[in-house]
């Protein structure tokens, strides 16, 4: 499924995983402010173990499938010469 819409994936999981990753600062006590910039200047504490990695890996796969299966059947259903670039 996710081979079928491919940039449509690479784009729609940058803002997913920026989301999960400002809400899980936030549930570690920091600011949401604190979470917009560069991954490097985080601040010291955040972020989870290999676990925890693995845990939003699989969450992020499981939030983006239903995307990507209504993404591929758009590309099914019309024919607009955009939608081969999804």
């Amino acid at each position: 499924m996710f081979g079928r819409v491919p940039f449509a994936f690479y784009v729609v999981h940058f803002y997913l995983i920026h989301t999960l990753s400002v809400l899980l600062g936030v549930y570690q006590g920091f600011a949401a402010g604190q979470m917009f910039t560069l991954f490097a200047f985080y601040p010291k504490g955040y972020g989870l173990g290999l676990g925890g990695v693995y845990l939003v890996w699989l969450v992020v796969i499981a939030l983006m499938y239903p995307f990507c299966r209504w993404a591929a059947a758009v590309k099914a259903r019309r024919s607009d010469w955009w939608l081969s670039y999804l």
